[in-house]
């Protein structure tokens, strides 16, 4: 079976790019934004706009961008195929991606926070702006997630991390 992840270079210069953009943004500009630098692609179903990484191929395109009061609080997304049958082969291609990943980012941000909860180990950098970068291996694919600095904010007052 053959799989497809991002390089660690190509992720990590993905949260960069978030990292150093002019937050805060809205929800339309941070679409915009992808369509322009990254060639995703922009879908509307029942009169909502959706956010597409149709450019790596994998398993499922869709990236979820959420906000509240208009700004962008995350983007998050699949940085590997999905995997549907779960076997040590499966196992070993997204450990070996996540240890790859987590050491390209090490170079950039630091050490991370390690965190391991219900098969799902994850590594997080709080950023000079004020965001947060994490990466996450589960049994059935790699993702990331940029904070916003808006939307670490907002998970400190409600009394998270």
């Amino acid at each position: 079976m053959s799989w497809k992840a991002m390089t660690p270079v190509e992720v990590c210069d993905l949260m960069e790019f978030w990292e150093v953009a002019p937050w805060p943004l809205t929800r339309e500009q941070v679409h915009q934004l992808a369509v322009e630098w990254f060639g995703w692609t922009i879908e509307v179903e029942d009169g909502v706009s959706y956010l597409m990484n149709t450019v790596s191929g994998f398993t499922f395109a869709d990236v979820m961008t959420i906000g509240s009061k208009g700004d962008l609080s995350y983007v998050k997304l699949d940085v590997s195929d999905t995997i549907r049958e779960v076997t040590a082969a499966s196992r070993r291609f997204l450990g070996d991606a996540f240890a790859l990943v987590v050491r390209e980012a090490e170079t950039r941000w630091g050490a991370p926070a390690m965190r391991d909860f219900e098969g799902t180990s994850s590594a997080t950098w709080d950023t000079a702006s004020g965001a947060r970068i994490s990466f996450d291996n589960a049994l059935k694919g790699l993702g990331a997630k940029f904070e916003t600095p808006q939307g670490v904010e907002l998970d400190r007052k409600a009394g998270h991390r």
